[in-house]
C-alpha cells in the first residue's frame, strides 16, 4: 500500500473519532509535498499518525499559528474555517523540524484505556495459575503506563466498580455480550513489573510526556485527562523499563522474574508491527522458559490492527501449549466482550 492510500485509509478509520484528522488526512492523501514530509517515518511506522502527532506536539509546545484554533488541546475557541490551508502552511513553515520528529519518533500511544482488557485478563490468569503471585513483562511498553493497570479504578456499567477507589484514573468500560468478565475487588498480586521497548519513554521528562499527548487526537479531551492522571501515578510508581529488542532482551528478563510466580508476558497493539520470524522467536523463548515456570502470553492476534481486536491467552507449561480467545475489545477500552470460560 502506497503512502497516499495509507492516508486515505486513515481518514476513513478516524472519521467518527476525530473529524479534524479525517478532513486533513483526506486532503493530505493528494498533496505530494506533505506526503514527502510524512515519508520520513522509519520502516513499519504509520506515516499518518506520525505526521499528525508531530504537528500536534509543536502546537502543544506553544508554536503560535492560526492552526491552533482547530485544536481543543490548545485551549482555543475553535473555527468554522477550512483547516487544511492552515495545516499545510504550518507544515511547510516547520518542515525541517517535522521531518526530524517523524524520522526519530515512533507511534507509541500508551493509552491506559486498554487496561480495561488487562484487568479481567490478569484475573483470569490468576484463577488458573499455579502460584498466588504473578510477575508481568510487557512487550512494546512505551512509557509503561499499562504496567500500572492495578493502580486504576474501573467502572464496568451495571457490574459496578473495581480497582483502587482512590485512584485519579477511572476507566469506564461497557460490557457487551452475555458473558460476565472475571472481576474481583481483590486484584491479583503483582510481584514483578518490567517493560521492554525499542524506544522507552520517560514520563518524568516534559518532552516524552508531551509526545504521549501529541499521539492522542486533539478532540479526545477525556483521554488527555486520563493520560495526565496516569502519568502522575507513573512518576510515583515508575516500573522498570528496558530499552531494546524484545527477542534480545527477553531471555534476561525471563530469568530475572521470580520463580515462585506465574509469569505473564503481555502486549496490546504491538504484534502487528513484528515480522513473522520475530513472532516465532518469541514463542520459542516462552516455550523453552516454561520448563522452569508457567508462562502465560496475553496479546491480540498479530494479524489484527486497530478496531475490534481479539485478545487471546497462550499458556506454556513444561513445553506444552494451550491457546484460546478470551475477549474482544475496542482499541481504547470503551467496551469489552468477554469470550473466555
Amino acid at each position: 500500500m502506497n503512502i497516499s492510500d495509507k492516508f486515505s485509509r486513515y481518514a476513513r478509520w478516524v472519521d467518527d473519532k476525530c473529524p479534524l484528522y479525517a478532513t486533513l488526512a483526506g486532503v493530505t492523501a493528494t498533496d505530494d509535498h506533505l506526503l514527502d514530509i510524512a515519508s520520513e517515518a522509519s520502516a513499519g511506522q504509520p506515516e499518518p499518525e506520525l505526521l499528525f502527532a508531530a504537528v500536534h506536539s509543536l502546537l502543544l509546545q506553544g508554536r503560535d499559528h492560526p492552526l491552533a484554533q482547530f485544536y481543543p488541546t490548545c485551549n482555543r475557541n475553535g473555527s468554522d474555517d477550512d483547516p487544511f490551508p492552515h495545516f499545510r502552511e504550518f507544515c511547510v513553515a516547520n518542515e525541517d523540524t517535522l521531518r526530524s520528529i517523524i524520522a526519530t519518533r515512533r507511534c507509541q500511544t500508551n493509552d491506559v484505556g486498554r487496561s480495561a482488557i488487562l484487568l479481567p485478563s490478569f484475573e483470569y490468569v490468576s484463577r488458573i495459575a499455579e502460584h498466588d503471585l504473578l510477575a508481568q513483562i510487557e512487550i512494546g511498553t512505551s512509557a509503561g503506563l499499562n504496567l500500572n493497570w492495578d493502580q486504576y479504578q474501573y467502572e464496568f456499567g451495571e457490574i459496578g466498580q473495581v480497582g483502587k477507589s482512590d485512584s485519579p484514573v477511572t476507566i469506564t468500560t461497557e460490557v457487551r455480550g452475555d458473558l460476565r468478565p472475571p472481576l474481583s475487588q481483590d486484584l491479583p498480586t503483582i510481584t514483578h513489573r518490567r517493560g521492554i521497548d525499542l524506544n522507552t519513554l520517560d514520563v518524568t521528562t516534559e518532552q516524552d510526556a508531551r509526545w504521549l499527548h501529541a499521539l492522542i487526537q486533539p478532540n479526545q479531551l477525556h483521554r488527555h485527562d486520563q493520560l495526565t492522571a496516569a502519568i502522575e501515578i507513573a512518576r510515583e510508581k515508575q516500573p522498570r523499563l528496558i530499552e531494546g529488542d524484545a527477542v534480545a532482551e527477553l531471555p534476561t528478563q525471563l530469568s530475572d522474574a521470580p520463580n515462585k510466580a506465574d509469569l505473564i508476558v503481555f502486549s496490546t497493539h504491538v504484534l502487528y508491527q513484528l515480522e513473522k520470524s520475530m513472532l516465532a522467536d518469541l514463542r520459542s523463548l516462552l516455550s523453552n522458559h516454561s520448563t522452569k515456570q508457567p508462562v502465560h502470553r496475553l496479546s491480540i492476534d498479530p494479524d489484527e490492527g486497530l478496531g475490534r481486536p481479539t485478545y487471546r491467552i497462550v499458556t506454556f507449561k513444561e513445553g506444552a501449549v494451550t491457546e484460546s480467545q478470551i475477549a474482544q475489545f475496542e482499541s481504547y477500552g470503551s467496551w469489552i466482550r468477554w469470550q473466555g470460560s
